[in-house]
């Protein structure tokens, strides 16, 4: 494969944008948008923190191949497609499900980039860090580094605590992501200490209490301690992931009517939901500042539009 001379190193400068939304303006509450969906058009968002050092890691090994695990519209999948491409690593895509007819934008994408894509069944899937099942892997593709769904592997700390870098934490009061394997948050929790306010996780799955467990044990590994000063709103899934409800289509056109900004509803959307419902119950005094960070993962739109036009 050839190399491409883009390298995971440096990102053009990330914007903070004030969101001047009726609601929130009328309840005294400043909303901030730190833009990581401007990190790049394909390694979008917090997929390039994630994936800076443990591509970093690949590049310095003699082995030059990476698989990882991911749905028909992973933004990871994605994001480590073009990653390789841009990089000249092999990438290997496991992929839930039995392969499509047609294939979706987004593994045509990967396809394009050079993945080489493995189907298997749900049941499988759901085994996939099995020593038995990774034995198959290793004997079908032979040696490869093996990258965690979401790519929350041992570098994501390191990687995602650099998000804090992107802004002054301690002008906010309340600082919001989405939670889908906890590996963004645990950067943050570590790059925070005790530099700014509360720091609220949204997971986007059903039953997501197993994220304070799975985000403590993050940080152990990275050797980071807990500080503490987080927490997760477990009720803003709108019935697990990728699931859209009515009002979660609602709140994503009214916050893109009046910021022009776009969401997607697997993530980020979810966050700004959750931020509505705070301020709803009167969570949210007066002179609160919440700065809400944008994971990006855009491409994924490409497969919910017709989902949210109908809801």
């Amino acid at each position: 494969m050839t190399a491409h001379p883009e390298v995971l190193l440096q990102h053009p400068p990330i914007s903070v944008d004030t969101i001047d939304l009726p609601d929130f303006k009328r309840a005294g509450v400043r909303l901030d948008l730190l833009r990581l969906d401007r990190v790049h058009p394909q390694i979008s968002g917090n997929k390039w923190f994630k994936l800076k050092y443990a591509l970093a890691a690949v590049l310095a090994s003699d082995c030059q191949r990476v698989l990882s695990f991911g749905g028909a519209w992973s933004n990871h999948i994605h994001a480590l497609a073009y990653a390789g491409y841009a990089q000249g690593i092999e990438t290997i895509g496991v992929i839930r499900g039995e392969r499509p007819v047609r294939l979706s934008e987004m593994l045509l994408d990967a396809e394009r980039w050079g993945m080489s894509l493995q189907f298997v069944s749900r049941a499988q899937y759901r085994d996939k860090y099995e020593a038995g099942f990774l034995a198959q892997l290793h004997d079908r593709f032979g040696d490869f580094h093996c990258l965690p769904e979401g790519g929350s592997g041992e570098w994501v700390v390191a990687g995602c605590r650099e998000i804090i870098s992107l802004f002054n934490p301690a002008d906010y009061d309340l600082i919001c992501c989405a939670c889908g394997t906890g590996g963004t948050l645990a950067g943050l929790i570590a790059g925070l200490h005790a530099q700014g306010g509360e720091l609220l996780g949204v997971p986007v799955v059903k039953g997501g209490a197993f994220l304070y467990e799975d985000i403590r044990r993050l940080l152990a590994k990275s050797g980071e301690n807990d500080p503490g000063g987080w927490s997760l709103a477990l009720n803003d899934h709108e019935g697990g992931y990728a699931k859209v409800s009515s009002e979660l289509a609602q709140a994503m056109r009214h916050f893109t009517e009046f910021s022009g900004i776009g969401l997607e509803p697997v993530y980020t959307g979810k966050v700004f939901l959750a931020l509505q419902r705070k301020l709803a119950r009167g969570e949210l005094s007066p002179g609160t500042r919440v700065m809400m960070i944008h994971t990006g993962g855009m491409q994924g739109l490409r497969g919910m539009t017709e989902r949210l036009e109908k809801k």
